[in-house]
């Protein structure tokens, strides 16, 4: 988990400085995922992948009772890496075989809407030029979800 937050610090550290004075609620992706991600935890019942697309993540997100789509980063072969995954509760579902997972559980209207506004699969971790406002003005009211644990900022990392 350490290694996770210090690789996403070093990340954003260097968009932190352009936005401390203009306002924005976060820096960069990483900074997002860093002030609102929650920590996820795979265990023996978790099917993990050698890679998961963030639609395959949705799709099963729908077909778990219960289920949430979770966007973030995972640290994998030494680094921090974009990814997908279905979660419940605090526990990664379906998702890339990780160390360590922190993201944000999305809400699927949000998804959806985003998906279709964008073209893209991936609803953070696309970069596309359309999320700027997120990083801005933070995510919408309804777009987070409940699920995991409190990240690296809500403990005070």
């Amino acid at each position: 988990m350490e290694e996770l937050t210090a690789a996403l610090t070093g990340l954003e550290a260097p968009f932190r400085t352009l936005v401390d004075d203009s306002e924005w609620a976060h820096a960069s992706m990483e900074g997002l995922v860093l002030d609102i991600g929650t920590w996820w935890t795979a265990n023996a019942r978790t099917r993990l992948q050698p890679q998961v697309t963030f639609s395959d993540a949705f799709s099963e997100a729908a077909r778990h009772q219960g289920g949430v789509y979770v966007e973030g980063y995972v640290w994998t072969d030494g680094g921090p890496v974009a990814a997908a995954w279905c979660g419940q509760g605090e526990v990664v579902v379906y998702g890339p075989r990780a160390h360590a997972y922190l993201g944000v559980p999305l809400s699927p209207h949000f998804c959806r809407r985003t998906q279709q506004r964008n073209g893209t699969a991936a609803v953070l971790m696309s970069k596309h030029p359309k999320l700027l406002p997120l990083l801005r003005d933070g995510l919408p009211r309804g777009a987070v979800l409940p699920g995991g644990k409190p990240g690296p900022r809500s403990l005070g990392a």
